[in-house]
């Protein structure tokens, strides 16, 4: 009787553990996208500020607020050191950063209007990488919500 207590026990233990885990995988997914959407208006913003007001890199980035950036500490480290270092040093996948990586050593070097024409061309980049994580996200959202929660039932009944 008390052995069925512990497997039941432990049974719900692993049912709850693989429904976190999906759940804080679909969270992450999500957060990558709202971090997304915030660079490309970081990027946006820097088109507009060289373009309507020939505003220099430093200003630029102190007016920039955005929360998702601050609490990622893209932004702090930005002001900081540069936009070269925050793209190196950050938890960017690795389509955004081979994106935003020439557009970093490129930025602040060259005339203004080949500069609002690497920022157009980053735009699009990261625009086209948006909607294809945007596109995608449901179906990685039923995943989560399901495959963990399989794999927790199939070793429950495995171990039965």
């Amino acid at each position: 009787m008390r052995e069925i207590w512990i497997r039941t026990a432990g049974a719900v233990l692993l049912l709850a553990a693989s429904i976190g885990f999906g759940a804080a995988n679909i969270r992450a997914e999500r957060n990558r996208l709202r971090e997304l959407d915030a660079l490309l208006r970081l990027v946006r913003d820097i088109r507009e500020n060289i373009e309507h007001f020939s505003r220099p890199l430093g200003e630029i980035w102190a007016r920039f607020d955005d929360p998702v950036l601050e609490a990622a500490g893209f932004l702090t480290l930005l002001r900081q050191a540069g936009m070269e270092r925050a793209v190196r040093e950050s938890p960017l996948t690795a389509d955004v950063r081979t994106v935003l990586g020439p557009f970093a050593s490129s930025l602040g070097r060259g005339y203004r209007e080949e500069q609002i024409a690497l920022c157009r061309y980053t735009e699009e980049k990261l625009s086209e990488i948006a909607q294809r994580l945007a596109e995608s996200a449901p179906d990685r959202e039923r995943l989560w919500r399901t495959l963990p929660v399989l794999a927790a039932l199939s070793l429950i009944l495995v171990s039965l």
